[in-house]
């Protein structure tokens, strides 16, 4: 669903002009996405995670580097260890590698899953804020402006709604964990999309030999 709309006022709620002066209708718009990424409460979401994601990336490069030292220090001993001993440490190293890729994409599934708490979190508590402004707008409908194709006014309060969440909610730092659940003059429409990037598997190869072809000294 691209836009919802949320009753506010009478319909015969007059027509307000904004600071430049223009006149617009009783239907606003607003980019939800904005709203998150635009707001300090949004941007302190967002550099937390991504502080998060490079501190773990970079210790994940270590353990890759140590890795690799290992693996080349494996292969350098093949020629002096047998078949079935090499096979064994290979497998062992093998784990190692496979571990780590799949405690790399987990922590990235945390961290969409995170900021996907947090951007729930922040919608619930910016309802009753946006519901107050568009009062005060006379408006009695907001929607999101992905949904209008084409208007003659300027109707998008974006820039609005994003100086009043800053001046009410801050960075939202000092704010309880839960957000405050309320169903009035809040903004109900879908979530917006939070992309998953995808997770970088180390760049390290499997040097387990096969098991089903004939082991070699070599």
């Amino acid at each position: 669903m691209l836009a919802a709309g949320l009753a506010l006022a009478p319909l015969g709620a007059p027509v307000f002009a904004q600071d430049g002066g223009g006149a617009v209708s009783q239907i606003v718009t607003i980019d939800r996405q904005s709203l998150f990424s635009d707001t300090q409460y949004g941007r302190r979401v967002v550099e937390t995670v991504e502080s998060e994601r490079v501190r773990l990336a970079n210790e994940t490069r270590m353990v890759e580097a140590e890795l690799v030292e290992e693996e080349r220090q494996l292969t350098e001993r093949r020629d002096t260890m047998t078949p079935e001993d090499f096979r064994e440490l290979a497998k062992a190293f093998d784990a190692k590698v496979q571990a780590l890729r799949s405690e790399g994409a987990a922590r990235e599934q945390e961290f969409v899953q995170t900021l996907e708490r947090e951007q729930a979190a922040f919608f619930e508590r910016i309802g009753p804020i946006l519901g107050k402004l568009v009062r005060e707008l006379g408006a009695v409908v907001i929607l999101d402006r992905r949904a209008i194709l084409l208007t003659t006014q300027n109707i998008d309060i974006t820039r609005k709604a994003v100086d009043r969440i800053d001046q009410v909610l801050g960075d939202g730092s000092d704010l309880p964990d839960a957000a405050p659940s309320s169903n009035q003059d809040s903004d109900q429409g879908d979530q917006p999309a939070v992309p998953t990037p995808p997770a970088d598997a180390p760049a390290l190869q499997s040097i387990v030999p096969d098991t089903d072809a004939p082991a070699s000294a070599n």
